[in-house]
C-alpha cells in the first residue's frame, strides 16, 4: 500500500462526504475558529473541492506534482491537528467527513488526526523519493524503495486501517437513517428512563451540534441534563403560531423536560441571524446549517421530537400543529404524575442551552 494512495483516498472520502452532505463549511470554519486570514467565505465554499483536487494531485503521474501535493497534505493535516487539539472538550464537531463526523471532538479525534498526519508525512517521503529517481510512476510508487517496499507498504496499510477504525468509531448514523424515526409518531416513552404505555418505536439520534450565543454543545450533551422536546418552528409559519403562542404555558408544565426550538443558521454575523419572532429567546438553539434538524427528521413546520436521556427518541417526530401540541400535552401529563414537584429548567438568556 502506497502512502500517496492512502492520503489520496482520505482526501476523496473527506471531500466527497462534504459535497454530498452539502454542509455549510462556513459554519464549520466558524466553530473550529479557523484563523481570520484563512477563514474567507470563498475558501470555505471551495474547501471540499480543494480536497478532491489535492487527492487527484497525489495520484498524478508527474513526480514534481506529487512532491508538491505531498507537502500540501502535510501542511493541511498539521492545520487539522492544531484545530482539533484546540477544540477538544468544547463539545463541537469537526465536520471532517461530513454528517458522519457530527460527534463532538474527543481524544480519539486527536489520535485519528495524528495518524492522518503521519500518513501525510509518509506520502511526502514517497513524493521526494519518486522525484529523485524520476522512475517511480504513480501506479507503482514504491519502486524507489527497492526490497524494503513490502515493509513500507505494510506500515502504511496498518496506519490506514487504524485511521479507518477511528473514523468509524466516531461516526454517527447518517441523516437518512435518523429520518426513519418519522415512522414512529405515537405517544411518548423513555422520558428520563420512564416507559409510556404504548411503547413507541425508539431510535438513536446523533450528537449533532447546536449553539446559543458563542456556546456549542452536542445533542448528547444536552440530554445528559434531562429529556428535551426539540421543535422546529418558524415565526412566518401560520400553523406554527398556535404552538409558539402556547410555548410559555408548556414550559411551565413540562417540569424537568425542556422545550427547545431548533432554528437553522446558514452563516455567521448579525446579518445571518435567523428570525425568531415571538419565540422566547431562552428556548432557541441555533442549528449550524440545519444539521440537527435534518438528523432528527424534522422535515416540515411545525414538527417536534422527544429526545430521551438514553440518547434514543422517546416520541415522534410528529408533524402539524395539532400533533405537536398533543405531544407537548402528553409529556406535560406524564411529568405531572412522575415529577409533580419539580420546577422546570429555564436557563437565563444567553446561558448554556
Amino acid at each position: 500500500m502506497s502512502a500517496l494512495w492512502a492520503v489520496a483516498l482520505t482526501m476523496f472520502l473527506s471531500g466527497g462526504a462534504k459535497v454530498r452532505a452539502r454542509e455549510d463549511m462556513w459554519a464549520v470554519f466558524t466553530r473550529l475558529k479557523v484563523p481570520r486570514a484563512l477563514a474567507a467565505p470563498w475558501l470555505a465554499r471551495a474547501f471540499p473541492w480543494l480536497e478532491l483536487l489535492l487527492g487527484a494531485a497525489l495520484l498524478s503521474p508527474f513526480p514534481a506534482l506529487r512532491l508538491f501535493a505531498g507537502a500540501a497534505a502535510v501542511a493541511l493535516f498539521t492545520a487539522f491537528l492544531v484545530l482539533v487539539v484546540r477544540a477538544k472538550g468544547d463539545g463541537i464537531s469537526c465536520g471532517c467527513f461530513g454528517e458522519a463526523s457530527a460527534a463532538p471532538i474527543s481524544r480519539w479525534t486527536v489520535v485519528r488526526n495524528v495518524v492522518f498526519l503521519v500518513l501525510a508525512v509518509l506520502a511526502l517521503v514517497e513524493g521526494i523519493a519518486s522525484f529523485q529517481t524520476q522512475d517511480a510512476v504513480v501506479w507503482i510508487p514504491l519502486t524507489a524503495f527497492g526490497s524494503a517496499a513490502w515493509a513500507w507498504g505494510l506500515v502504511v496499510a496498518l496506519l490506514l486501517a487504524t485511521a479507518s477504525f477511528l473514523v468509524g468509531r466516531e461516526s454517527v448514523p447518517p441523516a437518512d437513517d435518523a429520518r426513519s424515526v418519522a415512522r414512529s409518531s405515537g405517544p411518548t416513552a423513555g422520558v428520563d428512563g420512564q416507559e409510556g404505555g404504548d411503547d413507541p418505536e425508539r431510535h438513536p439520534f446523533p450528537a449533532a451540534v447546536v449553539t446559543t450565543g458563542s456556546s456549542y454543545r452536542s445533542l448528547h450533551d444536552l440530554v445528559a441534563e434531562g429529556a428535551v422536546v426539540a421543535l422546529r418552528l418558524s415565526p412566518g409559519c401560520g400553523s406554527c403560531a398556535r404552538v409558539i403562542g402556547r410555548l410559555p404555558e408548556f414550559v411551565d408544565r413540562l417540569g424537568p423536560v425542556r422545550a427547545r426550538v431548533l432554528v437553522p443558521r446558514h452563516g455567521t454575523g448579525q446579518e445571518h441571524a435567523p428570525p425568531r419572532g415571538h419565540i422566547p429567546h431562552d428556548l432557541v438553539l441555533e442549528d449550524p446549517a440545519g444539521a440537527a434538524i435534518r438528523a432528527l427528521g424534522l422535515t416540515s413546520y411545525p414538527s417536534a421530537v422527544l429526545l430521551g436521556t438514553d440518547r434514543l427518541t422517546a416520541g415522534g417526530p410528529v408533524f402539524g400543529a395539532d400533533a405537536v401540541l398533543d405531544l407537548l400535552e402528553e409529556v406535560a401529563e406524564i411529568m405531572a404524575i412522575e415529577a409533580p414537584d419539580v420546577q422546570p429548567a429555564r436557563p437565563a438568556g444567553g446561558g448554556r442551552p
